[in-house]
């Protein structure tokens, strides 16, 4: 058996070793880093501790991609053999629930742990710049690694826990955004004052919770080496909680893994015939619209779901507004609300990324394409058929944020900076699920963590021009004296980028898919 397992794993291993994609994200990546490093060069004579600053940008680009790996790459491990069905004949091979947690995710978290070894000669540089100790430099990448082992095996139990890659996903990014809000939703339960229910016991336990949330956070980690002058623990324990609980969630998946190795059941929309009506019911007038709607999106009951949780979320920042301001009028203060409205649009934006990387890489994953295009619907139609699809599912999260927009609208609008602010996250949306779709159609897997690798620099330098010819529209605005000279320059900023940017991954889109269909 351990011979088995071995060969299946040592296969994967050299699989990737011998592919030119990892290498080509590697050198890209490193590529990424100088760029940063230069800049930190050009601007070392502005800042006080360089090397310091731009360490800082390497590690927090770390933990964004390990979170997007998180919900993306790891989690497919084992959920898209459920998908292509493929798991059952591993299974009647006689391969071993361990050959293929190991062959499947530990190959690809060895992989993403190269991605990180491969940093450090160019991070040593920072040294040179001031401000960072070779210490802080290793004590930082351990806990990095750390972190990734934890990622990277509590995605493998979403995966195997789940029938399918997006019930997988959701149950990911559910993990990763309850890690994150953990920390300060316990620590402000134990900082509430005339509450009930909140004793002395509670308060205790929301202590003792909101330590052992800390000591395993991977932001705590961080800032605690990078603000520390002396000598550096390199394995401290926030490295040897990550490793425990990685190891821990590893086995678990082992144990379970018999138990939901079932793929997904494609017509499991309710066993009645009236269940069936109400969840499925009649084909609509655009078909590729419902298909994707029922079978990607989740239905009417991942979309009553998502309704449940924005009303959830919305209504505890109401609830800890009442109980922290009993006598404040208003059912949520300014910074609440504005909390509020930014968080519902992060996780909009988590899911537009989501939607992106699996609607056509599942079509192109199960073959479909082909059958697809027999249908008498052009190529253009079907894929803005898909983009309809994902705006339906999208309707909770947009229902939300013009509720939170129009309770006081005035909160917004007394930023100056709320116009450029919501340009830029509609330029980083667009150009970086414009490049996820794109790249789902090329690489077999990690099209997501690619895509926002390669979104960053570009919306840099995009940004760059944005930045410009939104100044130019205001100064054409004052001189002739026209209102809301901002979001005239949002408009153009649009317009030019959609021409010059956008429209050509459009059109290299249809491309790709008419060329994959023609296999």
């Amino acid at each position: 058996m351990i011979t088995a397992t071995r060969t299946l794993f040592s296969w994967s291993l050299r699989a990737d070793a011998k592919s030119v994609y990892p290498h080509i994200v590697r050198a890209g990546f490193s590529g990424l880093i100088l760029v940063i490093m230069l800049l930190g060069f050009w601007d070392a004579a502005r800042m006080s501790a360089p090397g310091l600053e731009f360490f800082h940008w390497i590690c927090h680009l770390n933990i964004l991609l390990i979170a997007v790996a998180g919900i993306s790459y790891f989690v497919t491990a084992v959920t898209e053999e459920k998908d292509s069905g493929t798991l059952a004949l591993l299974r009647l091979a006689g391969v071993s629930p361990l050959a293929i947690m190991l062959s499947k995710s530990t190959g690809r978290l060895i992989s993403a742990l190269m991605l990180l070894l491969i940093q450090l000669p160019f991070t040593f540089l920072a040294i040179t710049l001031g401000g960072v100790t070779w210490q802080q430099i290793l004590g930082s990448y351990f806990a990095l690694a750390a972190w990734l082992c934890l990622v990277a095996n509590a995605a493998l139990f979403c995966s195997v826990r789940c029938s399918s890659s997006g019930r997988a996903a959701s149950l990911a990014t559910a993990l990763t955004l309850g890690f994150a809000a953990s920390g300060p939703i316990l620590a402000n339960t134990a900082g509430l004052r005339n509450v009930a229910w909140i004793t002395p016991e509670v308060v205790n336990a929301c202590k003792y919770l909101h330590g052992l949330q800390q000591d395993m956070s991977i932001w705590v980690r961080i800032e605690t080496v990078l603000s520390t002058t002396g000598n550096v623990t390199l394995t401290a324990p926030q490295f040897w909680r990550c490793i425990m609980v990685g190891g821990g969630l590893f086995l678990l998946s082992n144990i379970l893994f018999n138990r939901y190795s079932a793929p997904a059941n494609p017509s499991g929309h309710g066993r009645t015939a009236g269940i069936r009506r109400l969840t499925v019911g009649r084909c609509w007038r655009l078909p590729i619209t419902w298909k994707d709607f029922l079978f990607f999106m989740g239905g009417r009951s991942f979309l009553l779901v998502k309704c449940c949780g924005y009303l959830v979320l919305v209504s505890g920042f109401v609830w800890f507004h009442r109980a922290n301001a009993p006598e404040s009028r208003l059912w949520l203060s300014d910074d609440l609300l504005e909390n509020s409205f930014y968080i519902a649009a992060g996780i909009m934006t988590i899911e537009m990324l989501l939607y992106a990387s699996h609607s056509l890489f599942q079509e192109a994953r199960q073959s479909t394409i082909a059958t697809l295009r027999m249908l008498p619907i052009s190529t253009s139609a079907m894929l803005l058929q898909k983009v309809a699809a994902v705006m339906v599912g999208l309707i909770p999260s947009f229902i939300t944020l013009i509720v939170l927009f129009c309770w006081r609208p005035q909160v917004f609008l007394a930023n100056d900076d709320f116009a450029e602010m919501v340009a830029a996250w509609g330029f980083f949306v667009f150009l970086s699920t414009h490049l996820t779709v794109l790249l789902s159609l090329y690489t077999r897997w990690a099209a997501l963590p690619l895509a926002i690798l390669i979104s960053l620099p570009t919306f840099l330098c995009v940004g760059s021009a944005c930045v410009a010819l939104m100044n130019l529209t205001k100064t054409a605005a004052a001189t002739h004296n026209i209102s809301n000279a901002q979001w005239i320059g949002v408009g153009v900023n649009f317009v030019w980028m959609w021409v010059f940017v956008l429209l050509p991954m459009e059109l290299e889109i249809i491309n790709r898919w008419n060329r994959l269909s023609r296999r």
